[in-house]
């Protein structure tokens, strides 16, 4: 791991709610790079770690941007069948607040250039981007079977050939359907970090 690269994503996100780590966020920049993304994505943002570790990627690139999609609503979070757990946490979250930091952490961080914000269901966002023109899309929204098998239908066609699908919490019960469709649809893991997964489009 770049120390130097790990001390920037640190500093960026550390202090920022949300469960990406700071070495998810480092690699996620690494795939950025490496693929010399001119765009990528991100399905549910929260609190902005992932998506502002991705923007720092563009940014070194000098090129590009990650498109960060998430309603920030509840009646989002609880779509589909979730842990009741999960569903308590989430139905007690100002999501407003959290919208507007994420705004505020991307202005303060220099890093609107290379994020844009779409506020809207990931089902709906997917109308935006042409079929083949994303390299890395981060799929980390609603985790029920529901919404993320929809995302698997949905946005798998977005991604170019060779195109990266990073899956977050890809261990869950929940994710496993959406896991497998991924496999039908012609991907194949290339990385996995126990809780999450690179699978690469052939």
């Amino acid at each position: 791991m770049r120390l130097g690269l790990r001390d920037r994503i640190e500093a960026a996100i550390g202090g920022l709610d949300g469960w990406c780590t700071v070495e998810k966020g480092v690699r996620l920049t690494e795939l950025i790079e490496e693929a010399n993304a001119d765009l990528s994505v991100e399905l549910g943002v929260f609190a902005g770690r992932s998506a502002i570790a991705m923007a720092i990627g563009h940014q070194i690139v000098g090129k590009g941007h990650v498109v960060a999609v998430d309603a920030w609503d509840i009646a989002a979070a609880l779509d589909g069948a979730n842990d009741p757990k999960n569903d308590e946490w989430w139905a007690q979250i100002d999501m407003e607040a959290v919208y507007h930091r994420v705004v505020r952490a991307v202005d303060r961080l220099g890093l609107a250039p290379h994020c844009r914000i779409v506020r809207d269901y990931t089902e709906r966002a997917a109308a935006l981007l042409a079929d083949g023109s994303v390299a890395i899309l981060h799929q980390d929204s609603n985790h029920s079977e529901k919404v993320s098998v929809a995302e698997i239908e949905l946005w798998t066609p977005k991604l170019r050939p060779g195109g990266l699908w990073v899956m977050d919490d890809s261990n869950w019960p929940t994710m496993q359907r959406a896991r497998a469709l991924l496999m039908e649809r012609g991907f194949a893991v290339i990385e996995d970090h126990g809780s999450w997964q690179v699978c690469r489009k052939t």
